[in-house]
C-alpha cells in the first residue's frame, strides 16, 4: 500500500502503535473496554490479553475475545477485516483502526461487514514500536500522511445498515 510517501522506515510501518491517550478516549465513547489486542507486539499491545506472532500467536487463526482491538498491518488489512466478520458470526465486536481512503478495495470490504465507522477530523499521531514519536529528518514531530477511522463490526453487522459517525476524540481528553 502506498502510504502517500511516507517516510517512516519500511521496518515499522507495519508496526505503528496506537497512542494510549487514543485507545482510553475510544473506550469512553464507545463504552466498551478492549479484552484482547489481536495484532500486536508486547509492546505496543492495548490490552493485558494479547496476540503476537512474536510470540508464535497468529490472531488469524486464533479465536478473538468479546471485545477486541485491531491495529492491522496496513500492508494487508483485508484478511484482517475478514477475520473481524467471522468473529462478529460468533458474537465478538471488533474495533478496528484503518487507513480511511474510501477508494480501495479493504475499506468497501470493510463497509460491506461493519455496523459503525467512525471517522475522525484529524490525523493520528502513531508512535514508534518503542513508543517514541516519529520524527522529521529536523527533529521534528512527524504526523500521519493519511486519515484513518475507525471500524466497529459487532454481532448486528448484516442487521442493520452502516452507521457513519464523525467524532473528534481530542476533544474532552487531555493527550
Amino acid at each position: 500500500m502506498n502510504m502517500n510517501n511516507s517516510t517512516t522506515p519500511e521496518s515499522e510501518q507495519d508496526c505503528a502503535q496506537t497512542p494510549w491517550w487514543f485507545i482510553k478516549s475510544l473506550q469512553n465513547f464507545t463504552r466498551l473496554k478492549i479484552n484482547l489486542d489481536v495484532c500486536c507486539s508486547a509492546d505496543t499491545a492495548k490490552s493485558e490479553f494479547f496476540y503476537s506472532i512474536d510470540d508464535g500467536i497468529d490472531g488469524l487463526n486464533s479465536n478473538w475475545s468479546k471485545i477486541n482491538w485491531c491495529n492491522p498491518p496496513y500492508s494487508d488489512i483485508s484478511p484482517w477485516i475478514e477475520k473481524a466478520n467471522e468473529e462478529s458470526w460468533k458474537g465478538e465486536t471488533t474495533m478496528m483502526l484503518i487507513p480511511d481512503k474510501p477508494e480501495v478495495g479493504y475499506t468497501r470490504l470493510a463497509r460491506q461487514y461493519a455496523d459503525t465507522v467512525i471517522h475522525m477530523p484529524f490525523r493520528l499521531g502513531f508512535l514508534r514500536p518503542c513508543g517514541s514519536e516519529f520524527l522529521d529528518k529536523n527533529g521534528k514531530k512527524q504526523g500521519s500522511k493519511f486519515p484513518v477511522c475507525i471500524y466497529i463490526f459487532t454481532p448486528q453487522g448484516f442487521a442493520m445498515p452502516i452507521r457513519d459517525i464523525y467524532h473528534d476524540f481530542r476533544i474532552g481528553y487531555k493527550q
